[in-house]
């Protein structure tokens, strides 16, 4: 990829639009989508975190759309579930920017129609998912705040987009000791001594025993964390 810049302006909506019908709305271009669940109403006075929520390998977009629904009335807040243009996210599969432009139009409708906390944008991912998470996080550090990820694969920075002075997004990683894709030992230490030595503030959850399969309760402790 050229770039990992997030390029596109947060803006506040002249007129914010309501929720759409039950809660959730399908975005597309002529070859993926994104799904962007709400809240049942939206209060044009108040300003929504947003949750984007980034697959694994094998896209299971629909799945985590399903195991998100009920979680923007919950925490009254907008979460969006994008799907990867190819198998899995643009960095990683040899495109470049599909996605992550893909993702700026989205993020770009949704500023103009629904009222946004830019305090409040934060990135959740799921294997090559989180390590999509923290490539996006981490160099555009203005726009997210937060990164949580469960078996993120590695760390990659574009420091044409971050200086010294932005703020460092906090972050949550977890991993399970018995992970075979990417070993606890050799990926997730490594990954987690790199961001430590840059100064980033890691917390890490290790699920002893845990293998390359998430469990609902990453979803819950995740957000806790986030929204606490």
């Amino acid at each position: 990829m050229d770039s990992l810049a997030f390029r596109v302006p947060h803006t506040l909506p002249e007129q914010a639009l309501g929720a759409p019908p039950e809660g959730i709305a399908k975005i597309s271009n002529s070859v993926t989508h994104a799904f962007l669940l709400t809240p049942p109403e939206i209060d044009p006075n108040k300003r929504y975190p947003l949750i984007t929520v980034l697959h694994g390998a094998g896209r299971q977009d629909e799945m985590l759309c399903k195991a998100y629904r009920g979680e923007a009335a919950a925490r009254d807040a907008l979460f969006l579930v994008p799907r990867s243009t190819d198998v899995t996210w643009d960095m990683i599969s040899g495109g470049n920017r599909t996605d992550l432009d893909f993702l700026e139009h989205v993020f770009a409708g949704i500023y103009q129609r629904l009222p946004v906390d830019p305090e409040r944008q934060a990135l959740i991912g799921y294997s090559d998912g989180a390590s999509y998470a923290l490539a996006i996080g981490l160099s555009n550090p203005r726009r997210f705040r937060a990164i949580m990820g469960w078996a993120a694969g590695f760390v990659a920075i574009d420091p044409r987009w971050s200086t010294p002075e932005d703020p460092k997004p906090r972050i949550l990683l977890q991993h399970g000791t018995h992970d075979v894709v990417f070993p606890f030992e050799t990926v997730c230490e490594p990954n987690v001594e790199t961001l430590r030595g840059m100064g980033y503030d890691v917390d890490l959850r290790v699920e002893q025993g845990g293998i390359h399969w998430p469990k609902p309760e990453f979803q819950t402790m995740a957000l806790d964390w986030f929204f606490s």
